[in-house]
Parts: C-alpha cells; structure tokens; sequence
C-alpha cells in the first residue's frame, strides 16, 4: 500500500480519536435560506474546494441523526486532498441549521439538499450518507437520478424490524424524561453504536463524553422525537430497485441499530444490497454502526477505492 492512501488512513483514524475537538469548526459554516412549512428557515453547510488539483467531482456527505456535518471534518480534508469539492450540510433540525417544529421526513431532506445544491451550481454528486444519511441518500438517489454519479449506503437500512422500532421508542422515552443531552442516552447510543472492542479500549471514555456533548449541542427534543419518529415510520423498500446509480453498501457485522439482517418486518443493509441492481457490499468485521469510527482504516480504504470505480 502506498504512503498516500495510508497517510488517508491516518487522517480518518485522527477523526474518531479526537473526541475532546468533536465540535471545533475546521471549517467555514455557511448557510442557505429555505421555507418549509411557511416557516423561513436557515440550512448550514460546507463547501470544501480541493486542496490539489481538482478532479471534477464533488462528494455529498450526509450526517447521521442526533449529529450534524462537523463529523465529516477529516473526511473532508481526506477527500479534498484526493481532488474532490466536497459538501456537507446540516439537515434541518440538526446541528447549526434552523431547528423548526415541522414534519421531518426524509423526502423533505432529500428536497432540501437538492435545492442547496441547486444553490451552489453543482449538478451531479458521489452521495456518501450514514445511517440516517444513508436513508435520505436513498431518496436523493431515487428522486434526483440525474444528480447521482454514485451511492454509498453506510450503516442504514431500508425499513425498521420491531426491534429497531423499540429502539428509537426508547430512544423517545429516555429523551422525554431526562433530556436529549443526558448521560442516559449518551451511554446507551454508545453501546448501539460504537463496538464492544473501541469502547473497550482507551477512547471508548471520551467517545461516550464526545456523545453527550453533541447530542445536548446539536439536538432540540422535540426535533429529536420528531426524526426518531421519522425512522420508525419509514419503509424505503419501494425505492431500492428504482436506484440506477453504482452503489456501495458498507456496515460493520456488529450494527446493533441497522443490522445486516433484520427479521421479516424489517429490511437491513442486506437487503439494500440485493434489491439495488448491481449494488456491492463490504462488512467490516468487529465494527459497530459507525465504521468511520470503530472500522476507520477499512472503512476509508473501501469506499475511496468505489469512489474512484476500483472496488
């Protein structure tokens, strides 16, 4: 392997041990007026140029939920010194973003970040989303075909088993009586995100401590019960066979939230994988529902080799 892709490791791996930076702006917060819901709200996103001469393409980031864009911030520069323009917003209700008492839905996400898109002259994008990214990408790509060059699917699903609908009700539960910030819920995102291995290790402290602080900073509980609720309700399997673009579905076997499989009800990565025509799938071994952190170093090799159409 050469120096270049392992120093991109190194990057990625920088990402998820800096939870005492978690909510440091490396970069520039820039925002876009939308109106949802008669409501005149504020979009936060940003717009990385590439650091070495460009390549053409732009890659679309979309965050998890409870969190917002800043995560991507090492994968940001990672992208950008491979010449990607990169974009990474905030959906509505998250992070900088206006956080509004409006109906949450993944369709509207989807709407919002074409439109910001739209805003910025970009016309086609890779879209690389992570758990409730990676649902929202699943409708960009439905929805805006023409705007798709390629879908990574990380860590998502496509339709909740009642296992994971009891999850986002406790999830509820918890909010409503101790707070979105509280230490509570903090503990057990952790353990339904992060594997037994990293929490284990010398940054799984930190990384519970980097949870809370983003849950109380970036979530409302009102929004927060809103978009669990969005998850609960959603079923994605229509839209599977209708995504044209290459895609990726990568997750780690230990996902406790999106599992590769679910029961019947349900419909995990695996099923994204087969119900997307010519779609390719990565497990990670010993990684959680968040490969960019606990499955960093394979994670980052895998998706920047589909990037650029070697995977």
């Amino acid at each position: 392997m050469n120096r270049n892709v392992w120093l991109g490791f190194l990057m990625c791996l920088a990402a998820a041990l800096s939870a005492q930076e978690a909510l440091r702006a490396a970069f520039a917060v820039e925002f876009f007026p939308v109106q949802i819901e008669r409501q005149d709200l504020r979009m936060a996103y940003r717009d990385v140029r590439p650091t070495v001469p460009a390549n053409g393409r732009t890659v679309l980031l979309l965050h998890g939920k409870n969190f917002s864009g800043f995560y991507w911030e090492r994968v940001i520069r990672l992208l950008a010194s491979r010449g990607y323009r990169v974009v990474a917003p905030d959906q509505i209700g998250f992070g900088a973003s206006s956080r509004p008492d409006i109906h949450y839905s993944f369709h509207q996400m989807a709407a919002n970040t074409k439109a910001l898109l739209d805003r910025l002259g970009i016309a086609r994008v890779v879209v690389l989303g992570h758990s409730m990214g990676g649902m929202v990408a699943q409708q960009f790509a439905v929805k805006y075909p023409g705007r798709t060059l390629r879908l990574v699917i990380n860590c998502s699903a496509a339709k909740l088993d009642y296992a994971g609908v009891l999850t986002f009700r406790g999830w509820i539960d918890i909010a409503e009586r101790f707070g979105v910030g509280s230490r509570t819920l903090a503990e057990l995102i952790a353990v339904q995100a992060l594997s037994r291995s990293f929490l284990d290790g010398p940054n799984g402290p930190g990384a519970v401590d980097m949870i809370q602080d983003i849950l109380g900073k970036c979530n409302r509980v009102d929004v927060f019960k809103r978009a669990c609720q969005a998850m609960i309700d959603m079923d994605l399997r229509p839209l599977l066979p209708k995504i044209t673009a290459p895609t990726l579905v990568i997750g780690g076997d230990e996902d406790i939230m999106t599992p590769w499989q679910q029961a019947k009800s349900g419909a995990g990565q695996e099923y994204i994988a087969q119900h997307i025509k010519g779609a390719k799938k990565h497990v990670i071994k010993g990684s959680n529902h968040s490969t960019l952190f606990d499955g960093t170093e394979e994670n980052c090799r895998v998706v920047t080799a589909f990037l650029k159409g070697e995977f």
